[in-house]
């Protein structure tokens, strides 16, 4: 169990201060991302599922990028990178992100995407520029396209000690929808996170545990039935820096649509096992590789 140390948070002329920084209340751009899923891979009713990946630099000059590949259910030390230069003002859409022609890689990740740690980004709004993404399959047997928009997460968005991440209005009946959960973590070593699944009235219905490994990326049916309830993740165990993007989708069964939640970090109802030691501003990435 979580001890009761809690975290405050104070509202300020529309930013909130916590723990002695500052985020605004709004959501901006950033320079360090992540895409919690993305596919190459076959599902149901015979679709097969694909994930376009658009990077916009919004500034007049050359952004050095760095783009990396974190496959499913691995340990992700060294992974597949992209070393990219995005030209002023320019929109970069890497289509078929997972697919033969970019990463190559079959089945499902996350996508980390950041600005180059060799610029000097002072201020870091200097290397912020935006990502985000699109999974669909490019033919539903003629019936229509089906597809989500998972738009990137930007580092501050992620959840860590001092925070819980929330979804709401979730939908797992086991005949007309049916849902997904994930994690994706940005954290050098191995993290468990529980998930609270919540019925409408807020009593708990079960709970679930993931044991997410190095900077790496789980997904799996979401097992409670549920029907207009909430998810809540939050950590149990790993190292001070941990920070990890829970998510969600729900998926029609009768035509296939999707929905996709992102589970947003909040502080409110958060209590600690230690100290908050705050978001780190630029986190740890896996090594690269080829």
């Amino acid at each position: 169990m979580l001890a009761s140390i809690i975290v405050r948070r104070v509202v300020v002329c529309g930013w909130i201060v916590i723990a002695g920084w500052a985020l605004p209340a709004t959501a901006q751009l950033s320079a360090d991302w992540m895409v919690t899923a993305a596919a190459s891979s076959p599902g149901a009713r015979g679709t097969f599922w694909r994930t376009d990946l658009s990077l916009h630099n919004p500034h007049e000059y050359e952004l050095p990028v760095v783009v990396q590949a974190l496959p499913s259910e691995t340990i992700n030390d060294v992974v597949p990178t992209l070393n990219l230069t995005l030209a002023p003002w320019q929109t970069l859409n890497l289509w078929d992100v997972l697919g033969p022609d970019v990463f190559d890689l079959e089945g499902t990740a996350a996508i980390l995407a950041y600005a180059d740690p060799a610029l000097a980004c002072d201020p870091i709004e200097t290397c912020h520029f935006l990502v985000t993404s699109r999974t669909y399959t490019p033919d539903a047997g003629g019936d229509g396209e089906f597809g989500l928009t998972v738009p990137g997460a930007g580092v501050d968005r992620g959840t860590d000690w001092a925070s819980l991440a929330y979804a709401a209005g979730i939908l797992n009946d086991g005949s007309s929808f049916r849902c997904n959960v994930g994690v994706a973590s940005w954290t050098a070593e191995w993290t468990e996170v529980r998930l609270d699944i919540q019925d409408a009235a807020g009593n708990i219905l079960a709970s679930d545990f993931f044991d997410i490994p190095p900077f790496g990326h789980v997904q799996r049916r979401l097992a409670e039935s549920v029907e207009g309830g909430s998810l809540v993740f939050y950590l149990q165990s790993g190292p001070d820096n941990a920070l990890v993007f829970p998510y969600a989708t729900v998926i029609n069964q009768q035509t296939g649509d999707a929905s996709y939640f992102s589970a947003e970090a909040s502080e409110v109802g958060a209590a600690l096992e230690k100290g908050a030691p705050g978001k780190t501003a630029r986190p740890d990435r896996p090594a690269s590789g080829g």
